[in-house]
């Protein structure tokens, strides 16, 4: 019987049940009533901290001027050096926003003070006189209504756990087991891709990564003695390859070689033969989802690379982004192979783009052929780092 039971299913359950229950049970007391409203103001108050604290740190070290910096520097003028001294060290970050955080929670306690004592003492206690009037059995409804918050809060926490786990986490068995969970299937539609697909929490990796970016950069190695040349450090990205190596993947022959000569034509500009190259890859070559899932579980067992997605017009971002480099290649442009993570609208991934050199702006070009087949522009987009996030050169040619 315990076979065909999903044990995630159970948990949600139980997740759910047992505070309503217990407030059916121990219907809620004068006491408890203050308590909750105390601690939902303690951590709205902890909430609130954390963002600003946050957003303070990342200003003061973004090493741009503004009005907070002005004023820090005009009060403080040994605070220019001290900040320029210490931007891109990670552990001087972390000790000025801990120290900064008890200082926005210490004030924050100081504002909250009379608003608890005036505002939500009284509330609770007439709260709890109204609630007093009642008959037992609405008083243990009350009781289970109180806890519903609660409830919803701790299945939510942890459906998020196992989104993280399922999108992040190469487990594929663990992955599928979650996913046959009835129970987290509709808290997954109902609430978490509404939650995941807020701006807000689409913006979070990008917030967080810009934070430890220049940090990051410190500590990462490169294959160049030249320290001008970018960063050429491999992330885990490497179970994309399927077993081979960038140099293999990216092998053309005579007819993509064709191909892209005859997709450019006469034309000279090189951006522009750079998005005639995107445009062709992005319209000609289908997203092979079912390729996609068996590369997650066991990347030897496909085929990967600009010749056999040229062959067949399938592929994954890393296969796209291959023959885009063959193609760019074929033509004289110079390309790059990025990786890093990228939103595909519900949730954050390993994904694969490109890089294309404009001589005549001075600049690399970001160019995604693989999110260009969705119909959006993804060719030197504006918005591009809204969706891209801690990209790595993977390699140049």
């Amino acid at each position: 019987m315990f076979s065909h039971i999903n044990i995630i299913t159970i948990i949600i359950i139980c997740m759910f049940s047992i505070p309503v229950l217990t407030g059916i049970v121990y219907p809620v007391s004068k006491i408890r009533i203050q308590q909750s409203a105390l601690s939902a103001a303690d951590c709205l108050k902890y909430i609130l901290g954390l963002i600003l604290t946050f957003y303070l740190v990342r200003i003061i070290f973004s090493g741009t001027e503004n009005g907070f910096t002005s004023a820090l520097v005009h009060y403080i003028p040994s605070s220019t050096d001290l900040i320029s001294q210490y931007q891109q060290d990670i552990v001087a970050w972390a000790i000025f926003f801990f120290i900064l955080l008890c200082v926005i929670l210490f004030l924050l306690n100081l504002l909250a003070l009379p608003f608890k004592r005036h505002v939500l003492v009284p509330l609770s206690d007439k709260f709890y006189s109204i609630m007093n009037k009642m008959h037992a059995k609405q008083k243990r409804i009350i009781g289970g209504l109180w806890q519903l918050p609660k409830s919803v809060c701790m299945v939510v926490v942890f459906s998020l756990l196992l989104n993280f786990y399922t999108s992040f986490i190469n487990n594929p068995s663990a992955g599928d087991y979650i996913n046959a969970s009835r129970a987290y299937q509709i808290i997954h539609k109902n609430m978490l891709r509404p939650i995941l697909n807020a701006d807000l929490i689409k913006s979070l990796p990008i917030l967080i990564g810009d934070v430890f970016k220049k940090a990051a950069e410190d500590y990462t190695p490169a294959n160049s003695d030249n320290s001008g040349e970018p960063n050429y450090w491999k992330l885990p990205a490497i179970k994309y390859f399927n077993g081979m190596t960038i140099d293999e993947a990216v092998q053309s022959n005579s007819d993509i070689d064709d191909t892209a000569k005859q997709i450019v034509g006469t034309e000279e500009n090189e951006n522009k033969k750079a998005y005639l190259l995107y445009q062709w890859v992005s319209k000609n070559i289908r997203y092979d989802k079912v390729k996609a899932e068996i590369v997650l579980k066991n990347p030897s067992r496909v085929n990967s690379g600009s010749i056999i997605t040229f062959e067949i017009r399938t592929g994954v971002c890393f296969d796209y982004s291959c023959l885009y480099v063959s193609m760019c290649r074929a033509v004289g442009l110079k390309v790059r192979l990025v990786s890093g993570l990228g939103y595909s609208g519900e949730e954050w991934g390993e994904h694969v783009w490109n890089q294309v050199y404009d001589p005549e702006e001075e600049k690399w070009v970001n160019v995604d052929t693989t999110f260009g087949n969705s119909g959006n522009n993804y060719f030197d987009n504006s918005g591009f780092s809204a969706n891209h996030k801690y990209d790595v050169v993977q390699a140049e040619w």
